[in-house]
């Protein structure tokens, strides 16, 4: 007999959600993290971005949303990884070579 729960759709975006704030925390002791975290998010930026471009261009409906709303998610996402990489080079060092 198998049991089939409906309700755990929810379940990877929490999921998800609760990593990346993980490693944004994490982020502030090493700064390496955020700049990880800003290449796939500016990756990922751009990839959403194209892909709501070329479904203006082609006139195709996206299963939700609209394609101006996909563009402008893209851009979020490609302006917030820019500036997580830009506050990753920002503050003092804590060692000191000599």
């Amino acid at each position: 007999m198998y049991v089939r729960c409906e309700s755990a759709g929810f379940l990877p975006p929490v999921v998800a959600g609760i990593v990346l704030v993980g490693l944004l925390i994490w982020g502030f002791k090493n700064p390496l993290i955020w700049r990880m975290l800003a290449v796939l998010g500016m990756g990922a930026g751009v990839g959403v971005l194209v892909w709501g471009i070329m479904l203006a261009a082609l006139h195709e409906a996206p299963a939700i949303g609209s394609p101006a709303g996909i563009i402008a998610t893209g851009a979020g996402v490609l302006v917030t990884a820019v500036a997580l990489l830009v506050v990753s080079f920002c503050g003092g060092r804590t060692t000191r070579k000599e």
